[in-house]
């Protein structure tokens, strides 16, 4: 009776050791066929500038809410469109559902685009626009764009300087590459709002491709010809900031600068009142509502052709 009692004992565990491996096998089984998470692949142009770090936030915020793989690569400079290039490409080897673009150039980034495109990924488009007849001569089609109106938040920097200079002042204008819409779009806005204010005189417009040291160059260039120079709006704050510093080291208190993007330091500069105003155009935003778009796209759901995120005046 013993022995019998013993053989049951042992056969009924181990009959639940055979059935606690089935249930562990079972659930490789049901992890090993879960369909992997879409993966979306956002390429900036810098994270120097912080822009482009708040624009990450958002976008990992819509990631995290849609349960999508978000992958985020960058260019170590805001003009080497070529190096966006190659990042896409390397990508394309491994592989991705969408891509999140904000654009070094807005032509000379169609060639790749054409290829991730053929590749049945879908695209949007974020901060600086894609150049619409090059993409559609390259046989793209319409590409969602998420930004702000850049005109308008030139405009609206423009207007403030001018409300704040003496008649007949001077002023410059730095501009970003001209081959990006957004710089041309945000120099066209600021020149309308000087135009506008009858006895303001813009003496240049110089690019100074968004950066510090250039804006820096550029400002000490046109003070040599026009030392009685009182205005200067920049069409990003890193231009701005290098405006800042040559002021600063010449003590050019009374000159008035506006610039782009309210970044960190530049929110300090207007508390501060060395920077007279700035915009901000929510990166942040730019970057939530690029993900959400692309994953819109990706279930088959209807994405607006532009989605503007509003831009705030910020000043003293």
């Amino acid at each position: 009776m013993a022995i019998r009692f013993i053989s049951a004992a042992l056969l009924i565990v181990g009959n639940l050791w055979i059935s606690g491996c089935d249930s562990k096998t079972d659930e490789r089984d049901t992890l090993a066929t879960e369909p992997a998470k879409p993966r979306v692949l956002l390429v900036m142009k810098s994270l120097v500038n912080p822009f482009y770090i708040a624009m990450e936030k958002g976008a990992r915020q819509a990631a995290e809410e849609r349960g999508v793989e978000l992958v985020v690569k960058s260019g170590t400079n805001e003009t080497l469109v070529e190096q966006q290039a190659e990042l896409i490409e390397e990508q394309l080897n491994i592989g991705f559902d969408a891509l999140v673009i904000a654009p070094a150039d807005s032509i000379a980034i169609i060639p790749v685009l054409r290829r991730v495109h053929e590749a049945g990924i879908k695209i949007v488009n974020v901060d600086n626009q894609i150049d619409r007849a090059a993409a559609e001569q390259a046989g793209l089609p319409v590409i969602p764009f998420v930004s702000v109106d850049n005109y308008e938040g030139g405009f609206l920097a423009g207007q403030y300087l001018a409300s704040l200079a003496s008649p007949g002042a001077k002023v410059l204008i730095l501009e970003g590459p001209r081959s990006a819409v957004n710089a041309r779009q945000r120099r066209d806005g600021a020149r309308d709002a000087f135009l506008k204010q009858q006895g303001l005189e813009i003496v240049d417009s110089l690019v100074a491709d968004w950066k510090l040291e250039q804006a820096y160059a550029r400002t000490s260039h046109v003070f040599k010809e026009h030392p009685d120079l009182d205005v200067v709006f920049a069409a990003n704050d890193m231009m701005a900031l290098g405006t800042v510093l040559y002021a600063q080291e010449n003590g050019l208190d009374q000159l008035l600068i506006g610039g782009y993007d309210n970044i960190p330091d530049a929110s300090k500069a207007v508390s501060e009142g060395r920077l007279k105003v700035t915009v901000d155009q929510q990166a942040d935003q730019q970057g939530y509502h690029g993900v959400m778009a692309a994953t819109d796209l990706l279930q088959g759901k209807p994405v607006q052709p532009i989605v503007l995120v509003d831009v705030m005046l910020i000043t003293q």
